[in-house]
């Protein structure tokens, strides 16, 4: 039975062993524990957990709510904040991040656990949102993918574009853009996920929750960013990684 994966970004050692004991009692499963935003960097791009525990104030120049920045925006994982402080100069900056929870230091088991719970499933009901979405624009969209090409319709006309002549792919709610090596940028009506469902080329990488390059097309790349042509386009701490590894196959 597949227990959920969870990590502790604690730096007290001894909340940080208490908090471990609970929520093995609780029956999750502990991927790891962090003392700092680095540490729990790394943990997370290791052993990529279902939700991370999260301390406000931890060691090192980054705190806790730099760290639910990066949950949010880049490794896309539930989080919940634990804390001392509820003063309201933090918890307005906490709810910047957009939380899944926030618990107040001393918690009981009970407490923990039902924040947890609540966390997991407000992640799978916007898994679900998400999906149903895309099955509404599925149903809409207009545009034809083929195995090679698509077919972008632009004032009743449909124009064809290789795959292999994309740069890259951004992202902007409901929409594309796609970025072609004539210098043009076509517009469609479609989610990153459905799209990149028909990239089966393996030299399509995202390298961002919002963008999808062609690694063809790379002009040189940092652990920041990729650049094609003249546009750095940002590259997440949590995919550097598989990025690296594959430019060194290419």
């Amino acid at each position: 039975m597949y227990k959920v994966k969870i990590l502790i970004v604690e730096d007290e050692l001894l909340i940080a062993e208490d908090i471990r004991m609970q929520l093995t009692n609780l029956g999750y499963e502990v991927s790891g524990m962090a003392v700092s935003y680095n540490e729990a960097v790394d943990s997370i791009m290791q052993n990529l957990p279902d939700l991370v525990l999260v301390d406000i104030h931890i060691e090192g120049k980054k705190d806790g709510i730099e760290l639910g920045d990066f949950l949010k925006n880049e490794a896309e994982i539930p989080f919940i904040y634990l804390t001392s402080y509820g003063d309201s100069a933090t918890v307005e900056r906490a709810k910047k991040t957009n939380p899944d929870a926030y618990l107040l230091k001393p918690f009981k088991g009970d407490n923990l656990f039902t924040s947890i719970e609540i966390a997991l499933s407000k992640a799978v009901e916007a898994n679900r949102a998400v999906e149903a979405t895309q099955k509404l624009e599925d149903s809409e969209n207009q545009d034809f993918v083929l195995k090679d090409c698509v077919f972008i319709k632009q004032d009743n006309i449909f124009t064809k574009i290789k795959l292999a002549d994309i740069l890259f792919i951004k992202s902007e709610g409901n929409y594309l853009y796609l970025y072609g090596i004539d210098g043009h940028k076509y517009l469609i009506r479609s989610s990153m996920g459905y799209f990149s469902s028909f990239l089966t080329d393996e030299n399509f990488f995202q390298t961002h929750q919002s963008y999808i390059v062609n690694l063809y097309h790379v002009d040189e790349f940092s652990p920041s960013h990729v650049k094609i042509q003249d546009q750095e386009i940002p590259l997440s701490k949590s995919r550097k990684d598989n990025l690296f590894a594959i430019m060194r196959t290419i």
